[in-house]
């Protein structure tokens, strides 16, 4: 009988391959999350400003005038928090007749209102406000958990097109 020569890997040979894998991943995972965060909450505040927006304009219409609306949900958390409280009882958006595209939201969503020229936008965002009616709607979302800095998001009346600061955090 004739022995044949070994074939495999060494020892020495898998401990590398894996410390190579588990570096991989130790850099790939913290990105993937980041791009989840995101994702979740660029998909979230689209739906939101959306719905905000065109109940904003509803509300005008009827009554004359924006409708100014306090922090809602008030706090959030990044597995989202519920948000139905913000659209029953003596909930922020009940005047506005809000439909929430989805139940759990990951930020906060407060609307300022205005008449006239010389409104000033938050830190980070650009507006120039009319010289009529104007509104616009910051969403504050804490979708890492980390709260002392959170993502930040911008829409007006004015322009449609979504500001973002810190996105991702």
């Amino acid at each position: 009988m004739r022995r044949g020569t070994q074939r495999g890997f060494t020892l020495i040979e898998i401990m590398i391959t894996v410390a190579i894998i588990a570096i991989l991943a130790a850099i790939a995972i913290p990105m993937f999350s980041k791009e989840k965060r995101k994702t979740d909450t660029g998909s979230e505040t689209a739906a939101m400003f959306g719905e905000l927006a065109i109940r904003q304009d509803q509300y005008k219409l009827e009554n004359g005038f924006y409708l100014a609306t306090a922090a809602c949900p008030a706090t959030t958390i990044p597995q989202g928090t519920d948000a139905t409280s913000c659209i029953t009882g003596s909930g922020a958006w009940v005047p506005l007749k809000v439909r929430l595209p989805r139940q759990k939201l990951i930020c906060t969503y407060t609307t300022t209102i205005g008449t006239g020229t010389g409104a000033t936008a938050p830190t980070g965002f650009t507006f120039t406000s009319p010289t009529g009616a104007w509104f616009y709607i910051v969403a504050t979302c804490d979708a890492d958990g980390v709260s002392s800095v959170n993502a930040q998001y911008f829409v007006s009346s004015v322009n449609s097109t979504i500001q973002k600061t810190n996105e991702g955090r």
